[in-house]
């Protein structure tokens, strides 16, 4: 029998990722899919500033132009394909582009190419999951081909028709909506294209439709009695593609018929059995976050599953998972329901109307700019979720630092450069040059003093819980005494880190646990922690 730590069900991206956050933290993980090689074909294809920095932080994903591309504009088109308004992604904050198109099978070829380097990691691809036995302090996981693995946490990652949802008995409830969709996707030898996604408001056949150098998707919606076959068959595509570009200078990748769902799972946790992504909830596509979402999902799972492990926290740490994920999927459930109603209407006389109200905000200076942000993923936790703590839930910053002392020798990659856009001006920096604040954090917890050394008059117990989690610490400003070199020094040029004196606590996940006045208090922390779920230990 093999012991592990942790067991995966799923090797598509959100199981990919969580098995390579887990793995940068030294955590004993298994992955089991029942495929070989990454799906080939594309499939989701939008992701956000927040997720991009989830994934370029991974072993093998940090070259983003290989799989991604940034987008310049977002557009509502009418039927005729006169811009309604366009929507340029305004900056993200974190050092990458708003918005990009993805391409999923380079995604999922450099995920596991990374996971490769993590020596904590085993995949065992053509097995799939048979059965489930908790049994105390773990579960025993009988694999289809007859052999059994001892895991102390096992996350379902295995999409929306979950065996382990199912095993782990967690009804799955929801809509789902009978209007399915043509997509089709295909390659071009266009190299002069801005990348961008549109809506086009036709109530005849209203389409999404993404372009970006050497690619096109097309999706558009079938009406009631439309036979899916016979508008997917080689000619029909042809005529639809025809009304956007030469059908004979493409060459298509992929055709398919989907419908979209909206179902979450009664509850994500059934003792040490979790779900993430699909396996815990489906959304519509309209809003562009299906992925997006399953992603952020194991990025609030694996930093409490290594704390849990190492001792750090007691299991209701993990209740903190649920808390803070099922709000924020169902705000995107509502957003994308509503783009879809908007989209879809075959109603003309309210299709006519819709279009109107678009051009007048159009027409508001700044407005589409305003939409553009407002369509976004707010960086925060939803409201109460973050704990007790000032600050509490929101997400740091990932300027340019200047670093001194020792810092790392390879200046920061220029930002959204991805398709070879200017990078912005640099922060002041040292004699090595600037660098994105992520890559002075690493992969744990950090402790950032604005203006102050985060350590300097701390408590005892507040000393062993930044000990105890091998804390990054940091400053902005210099240390009163040069003696004690306990926090290395970087230049916030920008300011975007804040004013002090502060102390930021960085959760693994980049969002604050809190922003304390000095000096730190063990107990102030462990309250915090407390208040997640968990158990401090000081």
């Amino acid at each position: 029998m093999t012991d592990v730590d942790v067991l995966i069900a799923g090797y598509g991206p959100v199981g990919a990722t969580l098995a390579a956050l887990l793995g940068r933290r030294g955590v004993a993980t298994m992955v089991v899919d029942p495929g070989g090689e990454p799906y080939p074909l594309p499939r989701a294809a939008v992701l956000d500033a927040e997720v991009l920095r989830v994934l370029v932080g991974l072993p093998g994903a940090a070259d983003l132009g290989r799989w991604a591309v940034e987008v310049h504009h977002s557009r509502f088109l009418a039927p005729d394909r006169t811009v309604l308004i366009s929507m340029s992604p305004v900056a993200s904050g974190f050092g990458l582009p708003a918005a990009a198109l993805i391409d999923q099978p380079e995604l999922e070829a450099a995920l596991r190419e990374g996971i490769d380097t993590l020596p904590g990691v085993t995949v065992r691809l053509g097995r799939s999951v048979a059965a489930l036995e908790p049994a105390g302090d773990h579960v025993r996981v009988g694999l289809d081909d007859g052999t059994t693995v001892r895991a102390r946490w096992v996350v379902g990652c295995d999409g929306a028709s979950s065996t382990v949802r199912r095993l782990a008995d967690l009804p799955f409830h929801g809509q789902s909506y009978a209007v399915p969709w043509l997509v089709v996707d295909a390659e071009t030898d266009e190299t002069d294209v801005e990348a961008s996604t549109s809506m086009v408001l036709d109530p005849r056949r209203p389409l999404v439709t993404m372009a970006s150098a050497g690619r096109r998707r097309w999706e558009w919606m079938l009406h009631p009695g439309e036979d899916p076959a016979e508008l997917g068959a080689p000619e029909s595509v042809r005529r639809l593609v025809a009304g956007w570009i030469d059908p004979d200078t493409i060459r298509i990748r992929r055709v398919t018929v989907f419908t979209f769902h909206s179902r979450q799972a009664t509850h994500w946790r059934r003792g040490r059995i979790l779900l993430a992504g699909d396996a815990a909830h489906l959304m519509p596509p309209f809003a562009g976050q299906g992925l997006a979402s399953g992603i952020r999902d194991v990025q609030s799972l694996a930093w409490r599953l290594a704390d849990v492990l190492g001792g750090l926290a007691d299991d209701g740490l993990l209740a903190g998972y649920e808390r803070e994920r099922r709000p924020h999927v169902a705000e995107l459930v509502r957003v994308s329901l509503g783009v879809g109603r908007v989209l879809q209407t075959g109603n003309r006389g309210l299709s006519a109307v819709l279009r109107l109200l678009i051009r007048a905000v159009a027409a508001i200076p700044g407005m589409p700019a305003r939409a553009a942000r407002q369509g976004r993923p707010r960086p925060a936790l939803p409201k109460g979720t973050g704990g007790v703590l000032p600050g509490a839930g929101r997400m740091l910053p990932n300027p340019l630092v200047g670093t001194v002392d020792g810092g790392p020798a390879r200046a920061a990659a220029p930002v959204g450069t991805v398709d070879g856009g200017p990078a912005p001006a640099a922060a002041p920096g040292g004699p090595d040059g600037p660098v994105r604040l992520d890559e002075l954090l690493g992969p744990g917890w950090a402790v950032i003093g604005l203006g102050c050394d985060p350590l300097a008059g701390a408590d005892a117990a507040a000393l062993a819980w930044v000990d105890a989690r091998a804390a990054v610490t940091l400053t902005t400003g210099r240390a009163d005494d040069p003696r004690r070199p306990d926090s290395r020094w970087i230049e916030d040029g920008t300011g975007a880190l804040g004013a002090g004196p502060a102390v930021l606590v960085v959760r693994p996940d980049r969002f604050l646990l809190g922003s304390l006045p000095p000096p730190l208090y063990g107990r102030d922390l462990d309250r915090a922690i407390r208040s997640l779920g968990g158990t401090g230990e000081g």
